[in-house]
């Protein structure tokens, strides 16, 4: 595709002025979830960015993400006309040469591994990043595209996983990763990744999917490898035999326990209140001494998912004798990605150091 020169939104634009882009209307709940555009009322459709950031608040009580939304439209408008990132369908048997997933799909034709075109020889870890979304929607910018970005520049391939969410319940959204899994295991020459250097990064419910998706691995692959033998047999023989389970983990303010100080608007979207899951997905009730060696942390101050999923899940993996670090921020909240400007700001740094 012949390369164009975007426009570059900024927070003296308004919502209808980045939604009047015809492909942006279609695309952009990619990046930033629709939802969060509804929040803002008629009277501020048309009102600056700057102005609705300050009278406009986000159901947690920050303030309307206005600089986010910005990033997510420039970010889209980029892919879009220059292809600065590429979607790889996981759940097609052909080749699809420019694929672009919709926001209004949640199927598995929605299901894509987003990865950036740059390219280097040397082979490299690769990250396999899940972000959250309490399992209603996949927050594809804040808490993938900008850590893949950051991962990148740290000596890895990093892929960003946009998975299901409810109404699908469990396990599919661990097969998607599961199935993320053997795609770059099958592909790293492709890629010049290492296949025995795969990280899995999570965060809040991404964390969850992460976490339990290194636990039932077996599990996991078993239900995997049957779909696909009965409805995909090209990829089940392209899969056979390549495992799911990752080498490493990190946990960012993960969704973790759902028997103690659970998350439950995660638990629900999960399994739609199913109660005889409750303990299975419980992860810290199941970590045993096979799991991967791990790096959790969460930030003291978080409002919406307890910091004690976190810290659960650190004696977890002490009693079960797994290499892991667990690390407890003052300062953060819920959801803050790279957490620049809070006293979690160095996590990425430690947990690099940690992972070597």
């Amino acid at each position: 595709m012949e390369r164009k020169v975007t426009k570059m939104f900024t927070k003296n634009n308004s919502i209808e002025e980045i939604l009047r882009e015809k492909d942006l209307r279609r695309y952009l709940g990619v990046m930033f979830p629709a939802m969060f555009c509804d929040l803002v009322p008629e009277t501020y459709r048309d009102v600056p960015l700057k102005i609705v950031e300050q009278e406009v608040k986000m159901p947690w009580g920050a303030p309307f993400l206005a600089d986010e939304l910005v990033r997510a439209a420039n970010k889209m408008e980029d892919i879009i006309y220059n292809g600065s990132y590429k979607f790889i369908p996981l759940w097609a048997e052909e080749n699809v040469d420019r694929f672009l997933p919709e926001a209004e799909k949640n199927n598995k034709e929605s299901v894509c591994l987003m990865v950036s075109n740059r390219n280097t020889e040397e082979e490299r870890p690769a990250a396999i990043i899940c972000p959250g979304g309490g399992y209603e929607m996949v927050a594809l910018d804040a808490e993938g595209s900008q850590m893949a970005e950051r991962m990148e520049d740290e000596g890895h391939k990093a892929f960003v996983l946009n998975y299901r969410v409810a109404p699908n319940r469990y396990p599919a959204p661990q097969m998607d990763l599961g199935i993320a899994i053997k795609y770059v295991r099958a592909n790293a020459e492709k890629y010049h990744v290492d296949p025995n250097q795969i990280m899995l990064i999570g965060s809040s419910a991404g964390g969850h999917l992460c976490a339990s998706t290194a636990l039932y691995c077996d599990e996991i692959e078993r239900f995997l490898m049957e779909e696909l033998k009965a409805e995909m047999p090209h990829l089940s023989e392209l899969y056979e035999g390549i495992s799911i389970k990752p080498n490493k983990v990190c946990l960012n303010y993960p969704v973790i326990s759902f028997m103690e100080e659970a998350h439950e608007p995660s638990f629900q979207a999960l399994t739609g209140m199913e109660e005889s899951l409750r303990q299975k997905l419980s992860v810290e009730m199941h970590v045993s001494q096979e799991y991967p060696k791990t790096f959790v942390w969460a930030c003291a101050d978080d409002e919406l998912v307890p910091v004690s999923n976190a810290v659960r899940m650190g004696k977890a993996l002490e009693n079960a004798g797994v290499s892991h670090e667990l690390k407890i921020y003052l300062t953060g909240g819920h959801g803050c990605g790279l957490a620049q400007g809070t006293s979690a700001e160095n996590w990425m740094n430690e947990m690099l150091m940690f992972m070597k």
